[in-house]
């Protein structure tokens, strides 16, 4: 899901609030999965939904195994989604940035051009990691903020959210949020740990990818009986406990308009 090409191993966890998100809308739908990686977050929208899923990522390795889970993946420049294969005839129910735009330099100009590619009516999905969450205030409590090999501080991040700037981000663009989710993030800290211990007891040995820990019986435990307690408790107190924000939004008018183009480069000026 990274825009450069890595070598470093990635383990493959599918986003649980993604398809939860999606169940007011109907089964069947065209989802266009932006910067797909792997496709894990698409073959979990198949499975649950049925839903028509076409992925594109900057990386060569992913696509291979994307386009054995997804009905359609293609190697592609996210930046520049006027240039993508199916960009002249193709349009789609929903698009889907998760685990994306945090990695560009531009997020909300990515967002406003790939808005040509909805269907009238159709929606967006967008999820980001919350930087102001518990592990991170504290760390910089003690003057220290270390980037990490994955998470919310994972190296290859260039962009960073909470909330307040999330929902200014999609106000830039000119999208309405619907509907919000959060990602809980009381032990998701520390999932890092895990998959450092993972790598060192040779789970992966040569892969790039792996869903290694989401066949785990130790993960299938949690998400059946520990993750609906920690998400409870996190909407106590999201700004605080959420790991990442998962958004619902419909584009308040034509799909990229000129004035929309304007204020996304107004936004990277202030930002």
């Amino acid at each position: 899901m990274k825009t450069v090409e890595q070598a470093r191993p990635y383990f493959e966890i599918a986003n649980l609030e993604i398809p939860k998100i999606l169940e007011c809308l109907p089964k069947g739908l065209r989802v266009l999965d932006v910067g797909c990686g792997s496709g894990v977050h698409g073959a979990e929208l198949k499975r649950i939904h049925h839903h028509s899923v076409t992925g594109v990522d900057i990386s060569t390795a992913s696509i291979e195994k994307a386009g054995r889970r997804l009905d359609a993946a293609y190697v592609a420049d996210v930046t520049k989604p006027r240039e993508y294969p199916f960009a002249a005839g193709e349009r789609f129910d929903v698009l889907l940035f998760s685990d994306i735009l945090e990695h560009l330099t531009n997020p909300p100009e990515v967002l406003a051009r790939h808005l040509f590619l909805l269907k009238p009516g159709g929606h967006t999905i967008v999820s980001l990691p919350n930087i102001a969450i518990w592990n991170v205030r504290f760390q910089l409590l003690f003057g220290k903020f270390r980037y990490q090999e994955t998470g919310t501080l994972d190296k290859t991040h260039l962009r960073f959210f909470t909330w307040p700037t999330t929902r200014e981000m999609f106000e830039t663009v000119g999208l309405e949020l619907r509907k919000r989710r959060t990602t809980p993030g009381i032990v998701r800290p520390l999932v890092p740990l895990v998959k450092r211990l993972y790598t060192r007891a040779g789970a992966i040995q040569d892969e790039v990818d792996s869903s290694s820990i989401m066949d785990s019986g130790p993960y299938r435990f949690y998400c059946r009986f520990l993750y609906p307690i920690e998400s409870l408790v996190c909407r106590l107190w999201p700004g605080l406990l959420a790991f990442q924000y998962v958004s619902l939004c419909q584009p308040l008018g034509a799909a990229e308009p000129a004035e929309a183009l304007e204020r996304v480069d107004e936004y990277a000026v202030s930002h």
